[in-house]
């Protein structure tokens, strides 16, 4: 480092003698350089002193010789300007007074003046000269807020001449004349745009201060002016709705019927100053002209607009039942129906001029709104009306059929028709004015005065109330309770029995839904546009009607059978196919209910419910359809004493027979109610599907009460399940027999079979009815018959050829007793009569007749390769059955007993793989 530092400095002190040389080579030039600045700064100096002097000697000149003449030319030019000064502000004196005019013509009001002195200070303010001047430019600056003065003052007279109940027609007219004078482009204004725009404000602000009296009060002072309309609509009380509907209707009728009475007023005027022909006034006449042919087009715009605000109002307004009750939702239907009509009168004269829209809906917006409305009230009314007949009528119903009259019936027609307020009809081309407003003083009337009432119809008998001769009294004895069956014996059984086929089984919970069916009809006939999906939840409530009466009176492990699934194929040998093909078994003698109970469970477990039925349910909200579905089996299912509910279980399936009589007897009306296309084709496939659904359900209910009386400990001396097993406990492994061993039980059983025969007549104080009992006797034959072919599938290979024989023999003695008993000859109050437990076309029609034993007693005579050929092409008898025929049969060779048996399980799980999902599908 230190000897680079020896290095620079070494360059460093060369470089600087360097410099120093060449500085001493030019010094010379450098000096006389300087010399010549200086010189020429000297001579500069000079030249500044002369300019000085000079200026000094003109000035004097001028003071002495210019100044006079400078003077006379000053004052000769100050003359001028006073000249034109004089004459300037004469003209702003004209303009000024002009100004003064136009001011005094707008604080009079007198705006047609006004437009003139308006035009004529416009003209005097065009020349370019006032432009130079500042006070006359702001004057021409404050003739366009007089102007727009002007047109405001015009605008809220056209405002007070548009919607006003007092119409000043020299007002108006000043107006009119006002607007006939702005002709300039830029000037120009549409009269009837402005009337329009208006009424269309004055809509909307209405709307608000309708809303705003009747909305609930708010804490915050300054509440009602942040409010939004719809905010002001969701506060409202569901009780004053009806009042602020009917103001609401009211002022926007007004605004129609002053708008048809512009028309008019144009009209006449128009006619008026074409007679009079003033010559001053043509502008006039062309702009009356061409106010009334915007007036007539804008009819539309207005009727929109109104439509328009009142969707809004309805569509924000909380339309859900039970806040809102059904009277007020007709009484605001029928209001809604009233403004339509209004609205329709008031196009009547626009039709005839738009000849191409002769058949226009004018009031689709509000008919489509009011279709929207009216199907959420609706949805809301049947699910809380679902929910509160599940919770207090099916499940509260004693299930005790009530004393009627032979005339009674559920539904009646003068009950379906709808009750609304009576409409004076008016002549639609007849001016309407303020005085003949439908919503002035409304006062709403009660709506289901004249509906009748269902109290008397149960327990008073007067000929007057019946309609029937006191003749046909006296021979129909009208129950005025069904007696106890403890204080029957059989004897007056006969007569009660006539007694209780003269009226229709009805119960409570039948006659609250027969209400709730007749409201439904009048809400059809109320909202013609939702006829179709109203008459959907009548069907609906008639199948739910159904469910409830299935699950109450059928015990669970009953009800799985018909209600399991049966998708998915299970193989022969799988453990699962003997408790599968009974399902499949009872799914086939009912499919029509099966399908129906679960097209109903489907749809209703996903039904989302109002928050309202929570409380009806007695759930927490939210609440889903299963609540619905919930419904817990009749106590009395089980009870010896009262045969396990035979009489609640014939009311109940009973009564929706009697519930489907009704509704059939109502069909023309529910056709007329329903839309014509499809009316006939609706109704016609509810009750095709609802009778066959009716008849299975007596059936499988009735079904299911045979089994339960048979099956039951203590209803009988000795119960099926004891008779079979103590009968095939017996030797049966002999060749001869003198008499049955069963002989004993046998009589037994007959016992009971009599014992049945006095206590089923009687049940329920003799409230069954006769068909019933028939019905009941025959599946109560049925279950016998099934009991004696268990008792042959329970002896197994241990019995003889003989014991086979005198089991028959046996079985027939138990036919013979069933027919004596349950099969009532010829007599003064019973008629004999085949029963048909079945359809005659049903495929297991041979399950419910004897000849089902009698084929099972003749297969057991047939060789191996026929019993297993028979086994195969019988799939309607169990597999247990199968299992110990063939074990009768084939039991000597194992290996073609199990061959047999695969293959007859074979048979059957595919049976019920083919068969076993169609009983899903629907109709």
């Amino acid at each position: 480092i230190e000897e680079r530092i020896v290095e620079y400095s070494s360059v460093s002190e060369a470089i600087n003698l360097q410099l120093s040389a060449r500085v001493m080579q030019n010094y010379n030039d450098f000096v006389s350089g300087m010399q010549m600045v200086q010189s020429v700064e000297t001579e500069l100096s000079l030249i500044g002193v002369l300019i000085k002097n000079g200026r000094r000697k003109l000035q004097i000149h001028d003071q002495g010789i210019l100044r006079g003449s400078m003077q006379i030319t000053r004052q000769q030019r100050r003359r001028e300007r006073l000249k034109e000064l004089l004459s300037l502000l004469d003209d702003l004196q004209s303009v000024v007074e002009i100004h003064a005019r136009l001011c005094e013509s707008i604080d009079d009001d007198r705006f047609a003046e006004a437009i003139v002195q308006h035009s004529v200070l416009r003209d005097a303010l065009a020349s370019a000269e006032y432009r130079r001047f500042p006070g006359v430019v702001g004057l021409q600056q404050s003739m366009a807020n007089n102007l727009t003065l002007v047109q405001q003052k015009l605008s809220d007279r056209l405002r007070v001449s548009a919607v006003s109940a007092d119409f000043d027609a020299e007002k108006y007219e000043e107006v009119l004349k006002a607007y006939s004078l702005l002709t300039t482009s830029d000037q120009a204004i549409s009269v009837g745009k402005e009337l329009l725009r208006h009424v269309s404000e004055f809509i909307v602000a209405v709307s608000r201060q309708c809303m705003l009296a009747f909305s609930s009060r708010n804490e915050s002072p300054d509440w009602h002016k942040r409010a939004q309309l719809r905010e002001l609509c969701k506060s409202m009380d569901p009780a004053h709705v009806v009042a602020c509907i009917v103001q609401l209707y009211e002022h926007l009728c007004n605004f129609l019927y002053r708008h048809q009475f512009l028309c008019a007023w144009h009209l006449c005027r128009s006619q008026a100053a074409e007679e009079e022909l003033a010559p001053n006034e043509a502008s006039f006449r062309e702009l009356l002209r061409h106010v009334h042919t915007e007036l007539v087009a804008s009819k539309r715009n207005v009727w929109q607009s109104l439509q328009q605000q009142v969707s809004l109002v309805l569509m924000t307004l909380d339309f859900q039942y039970p806040a809102l009750s059904e009277e007020s939702f007709m009484q605001i239907l029928h209001l809604t129906q009233l403004l339509m009509d209004e609205g329709d009168a008031f196009m009547a004269d626009y039709q005839s001029v738009t000849k191409s829209e002769l058949r226009r809906q004018w009031s689709a917006p509000i008919r489509n709104t009011l279709k929207t409305k009216a199907n959420d009230y609706f949805q809301s009314l049947h699910f809380c009306t679902w929910a509160q007949l599940k919770a207090s009528h099916i499940e509260q119903d004693s299930w005790q059929r009530l004393p009627v009259a032979r005339n009674y019936r559920l539904l009646r027609a003068e009950r379906l028709k709808p009750v609304l307020p009576k409409t004076e009809v008016k002549d639609q081309l007849k001016p309407r004015s303020a005085d003949s407003n439908p919503f002035r003083n409304y006062k709403a009337e009660p709506l289901n005065a004249s509906q009748g009432d269902h109290a008397d119809d149960f327990f008073e008998a007067s000929p007057a109330n019946l309609g029937e001769s006191p003749d046909d009294m006296d021979d129909h004895v009208l129950l005025q309770h069904w007696i106890d069956d403890r204080s029957l014996g059989s004897e007056p059984a006969a007569g009660l029995l006539s007694n209780s086929n003269r009226s229709p089984v009805v119960s409570a919970s039948s006659v609250e839904l027969a209400k709730v069916l007749e409201r439904y009809c009048r809400m059809m006939g109320a909202i013609p546009s939702l006829a179709l999906d109203i008459f959907q939840c009548v069907v609906q409530l008639m199948e739910f009607y159904v469910h409830c009466v299935l699950c109450l009176f059928v015990q669970d492990k009953h009800l799985r059978l018909l209600l399991e699934d049966l998708d998915g194929h299970v193989p022969a040998g799988d453990p699962r196919l003997p408790g599968r093909q009974d399902a499949f078994l009872n799914q086939r003698l009912f499919p029509e209910l099966r399908r129906s109970t679960a097209r109903t469970r489907e749809m209703v477990s996903s039904l989302p419910l109002p928050d309202a039925c929570a409380g009806y349910l007695q759930v927490q909200a939210p609440v889903m359809g299963n609540a619905l579905l919930q419904v817990t089996p009749f106590s009395s299912l089980t009870s010896p004493s009262q045969l396990c509910g035979l009489a609640e279980r014939c009311v109940g399936v009973e009564s929706v027979r009697s519930l489907l009589t009704s509704l059939q007897e109502r069909r023309d009306d529910l056709v007329a109610l329903l839309p014509k296309d499809v009316a006939q084709e609706a109704v016609d496939r509810f009750f095709q599907a609802e009778e066959v659904v009716a008849s299975q359900l007596r059936s499988f209910v009735l079904m299911n009460a045979a089994r339960d009386v048979w099956e039951v400990p203590d209803v009988g001396r000795i119960s099926l399940d004891h008779f079979s097993n103590t009968v095939q406990a017996l030797r049966w492994e002999a060749n001869s027999f003198t008499t049955s061993p069963a002989a004993p039980y046998v009589q037994n059983l007959k016992g009971q079979i009599e014992e049945l025969a006095r206590r089923i007549p009687c049940a329920g104080g003799g409230s069954i009815p006769f068909s019933t009992q028939c019905i009941f006797w025959g599946w109560l034959e049925v279950r016998l018959m099934q009991e004696c072919l268990e008792v042959l599938a329970k002896c197994g290979r241990r019995k003889t050829p003989e014991a086979l024989m005198c089991l028959a023999e046996d079985f027939r003695s138990i036919h013979q007793a069933v027919e004596q008993h349950f099969r009532p000859q010829d007599g003064d109050s019973q008629i004999s009569q085949d029963v048909n437990l079945l359809p005659p076309d049903h495929a297991f029609r041979q399950v419910v007749n004897w000849s089902y034993l009698d084929q099972f007693l003749e297969a057991h005579g047939y060789t191996g390769n026929e019993v297993s050929t028979w086994c195969r092409s019988h799939v309607e008898y169990p597999l247990r059955l199968h299992k110990a025929l063939l074990d009768y049969s084939l039991g000597n060779n194992q290996k073609s007993f199990r061959q047999t048996l695969n293959d007859v399980e074979a048979v059957i799980a595919t049976a019920i793989s083919d068969e076993g999902g169609s009983l899903l599908h629907h109709f």
